[in-house]
């Protein structure tokens, strides 16, 4: 529950120290686009935190939140002419690529595998077929994107790297008072 707290703690810290620069004039994002940070930064630490430790809601949550915020970074960022047009696919991608993440935190669970590949398809079908989505634009426009907002991406690993300190700090001290309840219950 400790790490819970200290993620969105960290989130909260990361949305206002970002919104407080953009306020001294040292950055120039929207609000959406910070926010659109705070999402990636949340949704990645919360699944970083989730995978493998059986907390399936946490880890749908986590690709959830962070599919949003690349969302919302992308609406803020191009020039979509309908952003209403994209809601759909977009749900149901976010829908298939967060159930895809369950499936990798247990592989033995092949229905949820199904499921998620169909939620990505109709996102898929319905983007090129009603859209106008073309994916050489779209990582061409990535990396630009990425050479203009390295900075961001820069904070968000710092503050990621402090959580796995903070996690492993946390799990080494777990276990040593495991070890000496343990050494204490033999010595009874």
């Amino acid at each position: 529950m400790a790490n819970k707290h200290s993620i969105l703690s960290y989130a909260l810290s990361f949305l206002l120290l970002a919104y407080a620069i953009k306020l001294l004039g040292f950055i120039d994002f929207s609000t959406m686009e910070i926010l659109a940070y705070t999402f990636i930064f949340y949704g990645i630490s919360q699944v970083y935190l989730s995978m493998g430790n059986d907390r399936k809601l946490a880890l749908f949550l986590g690709s959830a939140i962070f599919l949003l915020g690349v969302e919302f970074f992308l609406i803020d960022n191009f020039d979509i002419n309908s952003t209403s047009s994209i809601i759909f696919p977009s749900a149901l991608l976010i829908l298939g690529i967060s159930s895809f993440m369950l499936f990798l935190d247990n592989t033995g669970d092949k229905a949820i595998m199904f499921i998620s590949l169909i939620f990505i398809l109709l996102g898929i079908i319905y983007s090129t077929n009603v859209g106008s989505m073309r994916f050489g634009n779209f990582f061409d426009a990535l990396f630009q994107l990425f050479s203009r907002y390295w900075i961001i991406f820069v904070l968000a690993l710092v503050i990621i790297f402090i959580i796995s300190k903070e996690r492993k700090s946390y799990e080494d001290e777990t276990n040593i008072s495991e070890r000496k309840s343990d050494e204490d219950n033999i010595q009874e």
